[in-house]
């Protein structure tokens, strides 16, 4: 996939900035010959493909690194034009393009970017982004996500132009990037991967419960609370069944017995409602924070299986997870509902129980002013209460229990997996060596030393290596790497064929030594790619000349971005 055009236009089809892209190396270049180079928009080419491709608006005004700066000028423009960015992106393989737009536009005073894109003309509506990855990755696997797997391609924030492999969020798991490295590299059994991620988050969401019910009380501490609570029950009970009542008050004492039950009864009622509703809030929450991944490569394998034995399936797959997508809405709403049942159950519950508890108190008022009941008075409320806690620590412990057990369940079938998942490494190493011997070609060029790509079967998860890095690697350094490893990269996915981005785009390369710039901008256009860079031409100045025609775009005082 290359990228072959970019366009900006405004509501009235202006056209603001029209960038048209080669093959090789692609030059921003900002001339500071008639000024300052800051501000004038070098990096936000690259930050209008990633807007493209599903990026957050605010890139193209503010700077992540300064919180509170805001590009006032860009901001007005932006809510005063409402653009359309469209990029044009191009198979090679099939010779097919797509066009791929999203508008800015004002709400409530506030800039947006709506919330469907464009592709082919055609609006994709909710989830674009399993479109998209359909697309450039040729995947419609919902692990990796299709944001996961971007900047590794357009690495425009420190954490994306400082790591290799760690390329995302500080908070990103390994669990995370095993599906990430896994993916990008070519591991065969994608059936394997999506089993594996499914149950790793599900495995995820039953800890999280866990935690959240025993955060007091473990299941063994729950038991041994159990144990000293029936023991001190029994001979309250004992106690209660020696008292002697005068015959007069046997009639009371029979009603407060009965009473004494429906409160219990109803508490326990209570306690199963809140706690029913504790849980299902919290898969409410996992569901709406994509904690819990649907089955979408069952639903793959099914429809596979389906169009073997009918060949004029009426239903396209996308169809099919569009309605699997739906149905993962439709479970958040039916989770709400009963969320609300919960709290109708619990309102008319507790309503009930302040009856009860009102006639309970008006009987014991009446005995209480006995004298001899008072102490039998006391010794029904202490049961109840004790009762009453009985309950809800026996509903506890039997969610916890129930919860261990489908712990160990998805444990031992990861185990499984993970044989599997190992069994399916040798065509996957195969593939790994494909890689290497470009990076290993590559950093030679630079340094003099071959570095390389491992991992580590052993561990869970699968950890990623580069190897031959000295840690205390200046910048520099470490990005002009960074640069040899995806441009490798690009010659990986040459090699086996994939039909994923051929194109890279870096910002901040001005780091890197002119020598070695000057390498990576001939491996660049030796690839079967694109290396897309914006760069002060100051930096470049003494070897400009040579890649001349590699410049796409030209950007100055007078001549800004956005032309403004």
């Amino acid at each position: 996939m290359f990228i072959e055009k970019l366009t900006i236009t405004t509501q009235t089809n202006t056209i603001v900035r029209e960038v048209n892209f080669c093959k090789g190396l692609n030059l921003i270049v900002g001339d500071d010959q008639q000024g300052s180079s800051n501000n004038i928009g070098k990096t936000t080419l690259i930050r209008c493909i990633d807007f493209c491709l599903s990026g957050k608006l605010g890139q193209l005004y503010a700077d992540k690194e300064f919180k509170d700066s805001i590009n006032q000028k860009v901001y007005e423009f932006l809510s005063k034009e409402q653009p359309i960015f469209t990029l044009i992106i191009n198979d090679p393989q099939t010779n097919h393009k797509y066009k791929i737009s999203r508008k800015i536009f004002i709400n409530k005073e506030k800039l947006k970017s709506e919330d469907k894109i464009m592709i082919n003309d055609i609006s994709i509506s909710g989830d674009f982004e399993t479109e998209l990855k359909r697309i450039l990755f040729n995947s419609l696997a919902m692990k990796p996500s299709f944001r996961q797997l971007v900047p590794k391609f357009i690495r425009k924030d420190e954490q994306q132009i400082s790591n290799v492999l760690k390329y995302l969020h500080a908070t990103t798991t390994n669990t995370d990037y095993e599906k990430i490295h896994l993916f990008l590299f070519g591991f065969s059994d994608k059936h394997i991967l999506q089993q594996k991620s499914e149950l790793d988050q599900k495995l995820k969401s039953l800890h999280n419960t866990k935690t959240a019910l025993s955060s007091r009380f473990s299941a063994t501490d729950l038991k041994q609370i159990l144990e000293i609570t029936k023991a001190e029950l029994e001979k309250l009970y004992i106690s209660r069944d020696l008292f002697q009542l005068d015959e007069k008050y046997e009639e009371e004492e029979k009603e407060l017995k009965i009473l004494q039950l429906e409160l219990i009864k109803i508490e326990k009622l209570i306690s199963d409602t809140q706690l029913q509703k504790s849980l299902s809030v919290n898969k409410l929450n996992e569901l709406q924070e994509n904690i819990f991944d649907s089955d979408t490569n069952m639903l793959e394998l099914l429809y596979k299986e389906a169009k073997l034995y009918i060949n004029d399936l009426q239903k396209t797959f996308d169809e099919v997870v569009s309605f699997h997508n739906k149905m993962i809405k439709n479970e958040s709403k039916y989770i709400e509902s009963k969320i609300i049942d919960y709290r109708e159950s619990i309102r008319n519950l507790s309503e009930k129980r302040s009856i009860y508890s009102q006639q309970y108190s008006e009987l014991m008022k009446k005995l209480s002013r006995t004298g001899s009941l008072a102490e039998y008075t006391k010794l029904n409320e202490k049961i109840e209460k004790i009762a009453e806690k009985k309950g809800r620590d026996e509903k506890m412990l039997e969610e916890i229990v129930k919860l261990e057990e489908e712990t160990t369940e998805i444990e031992n079938y990861l185990l499984k997996i993970k044989k599997e998942l190992n069994s399916n490494l040798e065509d996957f190493d195969k593939k790994l060596s494909i890689f290497n011997n470009s990076f290993s070609k590559y950093s030679n060029m630079l340094y003099g030393e071959k570095y390389l790509l491992s991992y580590d079967e052993k561990e869970d998860p699968i950890k990623f290596h580069i190897r031959n890095i000295d840690g205390n690697q200046g910048n520099g350094r470490k990005q002009s790497m960074i640069a040899a490893f995806d441009l490798a990269y690009v010659d990986f996915i040459t090699s086996l064929n994939l039909t994923f981005p051929k194109f890279i785009a870096h910002d901040k390369i001005e780091l890197i030594d002119i020598e070695k710039l000057k390498v990576l901008f001939n491996i660049a256009n030796h690839i079967n790619g694109q290396y897309i860079v914006p760069i002060i031409q100051d930096k470049i100045e003494s070897i400009l000349s040579e890649f001349e025609s590699n410049v796409i775009l030209t950007l100055s005082e007078k001549d800004k971005f956005f032309r403004i």
